[in-house]
């Protein structure tokens, strides 16, 4: 089952992003036409073959935008849902023939004798191919994004009679519901089935917070009511303090907690279909994840591009002089709740890396679940070069593209050092990882405390911003650049 982390919030991103990939796909295509209209205009007899400048055609999509974004939303191009290839071939047709007869009304009623009629029916045809191809690439998109571990909510249920069938039945009906279903939390497990609607029982509610803190979940659904529940704040607090959310079915439970409900953590949200009331200390806007995004892709495919011929040449560096082992380093951490995904750098260690580590634990020089050792003996020549300047680290971008990571993040840590966290500090992995963070840019090599790396990460957690992304990206440059990478 493959469930949006916010129903609202993703269908807002859909619809946003097939107004703006449909928007782009007109432009290009009254673009393409003006550009393409001296090759077939002669051959039609049209007049002469000079046009003039683009601009004084461009006026002309003030009015296409507005009538196609009409045309499209009246024909449903501009919904998620999934539409046959006929029929939307066929509405398409539709909205490109009904918008070429009201362009001509506009022309006719602006008297606009400089507007070829050639360049508008080039750009009807044109935007036929162009609009269909815009959607289906960005439907495949979406469809890989909700599939994507990260927009995945893994939840545990608490609660195992009426309320909670209800809701684990109305899940598990919808197959793209949304939701990954762990199991239910019972006060008396002794009392309740072994199972709920084929959900396994997990246990007491007492253990809610031991399996959250060793488990990968994002949300914790109440279906019962929260007085019935033993020492239930004390039970969202554990989950609130590893950054997780908490919604409580229906929302009339929440006088219950003891919390304000004009909290600006607290608001009103559908869960598979539920009214609840859903709060949490880890908020972030939509404008704010969106732009951040938009910045990690942005960066991430220019640098990718650019820097081709260097990835070419470290990994020929890598290989001739450690041409025993692979060029990259799979790297198999954690990230958001501690969902596991498998990230690359460039191999900096010898091959046996890891069976050599057990005899270097002791000499560990960070205080904490985390291996930091400045002269590794591990560490080949080259890689304690691409150590320094980072360069060993410029694989992440992948994973950056491809959603795993962030520019700006946490460290993603391995999944045996996850599990030595110390209960506050699995909250740093309430967001998505990143390639440089707070740490980065305040010490790094010269902090020795992994308390005071983990409560870097939270206050960026708690500060994250566009604009702090930003001042981060900026000062990890001189930082790898005077050669103050990880040792």
């Amino acid at each position: 089952m493959v469930l949006r982390k916010d129903e609202f919030t993703e269908d807002r991103l859909a619809r946003r992003a097939l107004i703006a990939g449909q928007a782009a796909a007109l432009g290009l295509s009254f673009y393409l036409s003006y550009r393409l209209l001296p090759g077939y205009r002669p051959l039609l007899r049209s007049g002469p073959s000079s046009l003039e400048p683009f601009h004084e055609y461009a006026w002309l999509l003030l009015a296409v935008f507005p009538l196609w974004y009409l045309l499209m939303e009246r024909y449903g191009l501009l919904s998620a849902r999934k539409i046959p290839v006929g029929e939307m071939a066929s509405a398409t047709l539709r909205v490109s023939a009904l918008g070429l007869a009201a362009l001509a009304l506009v022309i006719f009623a602006t008297k606009s004798e400089a507007m070829s009629r050639l360049l508008i029916f080039g750009f009807a045809l044109l935007s036929v191919p162009a609009t269909i191809a815009a959607r289906c690439g960005l439907m495949a998109w979406l469809s890989a994004r909700r599939t994507h571990t990260h927009h995945i909510v893994r939840a545990v249920v608490v609660g195992t009679r009426c309320r909670a069938r209800e809701f684990v039945r109305a899940v598990c009906a919808t197959p793209d519901s949304g939701y990954e279903l762990a199991g239910c939390f019972d006060p008396e497990p002794e009392n309740a089935p072994a199972e709920v609607e084929g959900i396994p029982l997990l246990g007491s509610t007492e253990k809610i917070g031991a399996y959250l803190f060793a488990h990968p979940v994002d949300l914790v659904v109440v279906a019962m009511p929260p007085h019935r529940v033993p020492d239930f704040r004390e039970r969202i607090d554990e989950a609130l303090t590893l950054g997780l959310r908490v919604a409580v079915l229906p929302d009339f439970y929440v006088r219950h907690l003891g919390t304000p409900t004009d909290e600006p953590s607290m608001h009103l949200e559908p869960v598979a279909g539920f009214p609840a009331m859903s709060f949490s200390n880890v908020e972030h806007s939509f404008s704010y994840l969106a732009a951040k995004r938009a910045l990690d892709l942005t960066v991430s495919a220019t640098l990718l591009t650019l820097l081709a011929p260097v990835f070419l040449l470290l990994a020929l560096a890598v290989k001739l002089t450690s041409s025993d082992g692979p060029v990259f380093y799979r790297w198999s951490v954690v990230g958001v709740n501690r969902k596991p995904f498998i990230g690359y750098k460039f191999r900096t260690m010898l091959p046996n890396a890891e069976q050599l580590k057990a005899a270097l634990l002791q000499q560990n020089e960070m205080q904490g679940p985390v291996f930091k050792l400045r002269h590794d003996p591990r560490i080949t020549p080259l890689g304690r070069m691409l150590r320094r300047y980072s360069l060993d680290e410029l694989p992440q971008l992948w994973s950056v593209l491809k959603g795993d990571m962030s520019l700006v993040g946490p460290r993603p840590p391995f999944e045996e050092e996850a599990q030595r966290f110390e209960f506050w500090q699995r909250r740093k992995l309430s967001v998505k990882p990143g390639i440089t963070c707070l740490w980065q840019v305040n010490g790094r090599n010269e902090i020795r405390s992994f308390d005071q790396w983990a409560r870097l990460d939270l206050e960026y957690i708690e500060s994250a911003s566009l604009w702090l992304d930003c001042k981060i990206l900026l000062k990890t440059i001189p930082v790898v650049l005077r050669g103050r990478g990880a040792y």
